[in-house]
């Protein structure tokens, strides 16, 4: 009796750490970083006059314009309201996907006329590394960019821009819907993995007190479950960051090669949930039967010797 309260103590210890390791990960925003001072520096050594990185303090006045609705019969003029820099988040639904995307349609003859910045992201926020870069500290304290934008969950239509062709057009709308579900998939399964994981502390801890062979089995079974489920939500998140990176067109979202980008602490903390929900429940599941299976041999060992 006293094995089983030690490895039900174990458990209850492992899926309550397991349980505050992926509330951190959810709820924080170094999913997925990006460095670009090594792409800045090699820019500055080798990058032109004309494309080089003096364009990364305006980035808005290179976007491509709007359609000119209004003169639909006349010629093309160019509307200099359009021109202006646009404030973040004043038309953020109507713009593609982020502050990346818009950053990533200036001038696109280089690598290096892309104004690029370091990142971290999350679940929830996209948000630019500060005091890395005085080019995007610039930005945002004149109010151009935003330090943090959020994740959508949401289809928004995004506008007809002047330089992009329809068919590409149609095809950023097509991988945004399966962006979208691959994110609406990792948030709603890590979601469930922290509600299972809840369960299965709270029946452990049922087990002190009634039945313990019985709410151990069907704990160990839910941290299992909880398992299937966090790995479901971080092979899809891995899944929709390559996905992002791989789409057309690949000057707005794809990266050089010099710039420096991979997993952060905050995937980390979900992947060591995932394994504390893996050995919490196997070890409730187990241990019953190893329980049960001792004491069948120590009583057919008495048996036997008669």
């Amino acid at each position: 009796m006293e094995k089983q309260a030690l490895v039900s103590a174990a458990s209850v210890s492992m899926s309550l750490l397991s349980l505050l390791l992926l509330v951190t990960a959810i709820f924080t925003d170094h999913w997925y970083q990006t460095d670009t001072r090594k792409h800045r520096d090699n820019c500055d050594l080798h990058g032109s006059d004309s494309n080089g990185q003096k364009n990364r303090d305006m980035p808005i006045y290179h976007l491509p314009l709007l359609d000119n609705n209004n003169n639909k019969n006349g010629p093309r003029t160019r509307n200099l309201a359009l021109m202006k820099p646009v404030h973040v988040g004043s038309r953020e639904e109507e713009l593609l996907e982020n502050w990346r995307s818009i950053l990533g349609m200036g001038i696109l003859e280089t690598e290096c006329g892309r104004p690029l910045f370091s990142t971290y992201s999350g679940l929830w926020r996209k948000c630019y590394v500060q005091g890395m870069d005085q080019d995007i500290d610039k930005l945002i304290f004149k109010g151009i960019a935003q330090r943090c934008t959020t994740v959508k969950y949401h289809f928004s239509q995004p506008i007809r821009l002047r330089n992009i062709p329809l068919n590409l057009t149609r095809t950023i709308q097509e991988d945004e819907w399966h962006l979208l579900h691959l994110r609406r998939i990792t948030a709603g399964f890590l979601g469930m993995a922290a509600a299972v994981v809840l369960c299965g502390s709270i029946v452990t801890t049922v087990s002190f007190f009634w039945e313990e062979n019985l709410t151990q089995h069907v704990s160990g079974l839910l941290f299992l479950m909880a398992g299937i489920f966090c790995t479901i939500s971080l092979c899809t998140y891995a899944a929709s960051v390559s996905y992002d990176l791989s789409r057309n067109p690949p000057f707005i979202y794809g990266l050089p090669g010099d710039v420096e980008h991979g997993y952060g602490w905050s995937m980390f903390c979900a992947w060591l949930s995932l394994g504390l929900m893996v050995a919490s429940g196997c070890l409730c599941t187990t241990y019953p039967f190893l329980s049960r299976s001792k004491a069948l041999r120590s009583k057919t060992a008495p048996d036997s010797s008669v």
